[in-house]
């Protein structure tokens, strides 16, 4: 783990991009306010696969939360962010997480610029 904040804390100001391979909030922590331009990100969606741990979907949308509150104090005045997550389902229901998350970017003062909605054959978009 301190070798994963070693990393970041070299690399996270120096590079002008910079996959991470860890967990996120151990990144974040090493960022300095307003340092950073463009966050990328596509966190789990909650549905169970073998790299994430399923959580109550109340708990999944607070644990959410305090990271997105963590990308917004890293991210500049004039920084993006693009949180790219999809469906979780529960008991044959599809719920949008983008929907259950918008009021959090919201209540942080950023402005939704541009929802992309990904069409597959199979019937779920």
């Amino acid at each position: 783990m301190a070798n994963h904040l070693r990393i970041a804390s070299e690399f996270a100001l120096t590079e002008r991009a910079m996959v991470y391979d860890g967990d996120c909030r151990e990144l974040l922590r090493a960022i300095p306010n307003g340092a950073i331009r463009l966050i990328v990100t596509s966190p789990p969606y909650n549905i169970g696969k073998e790299y994430e741990r399923q959580l109550d979907l109340d708990h999944y949308v607070a644990e959410q939360s305090d990271i997105i509150k963590e990308c917004v104090r890293v991210l500049s005045d004039r920084g993006s962010i693009c949180w790219q997550v999809g469906n979780y389902v529960e008991d044959g229901a599809i719920i949008p997480l983008d929907s259950l998350l918008f009021p959090v970017f919201q209540r942080l003062g950023l402005r939704m610029r541009n929802r992309i909605i990904w069409h597959f054959e199979h019937g779920l978009n």
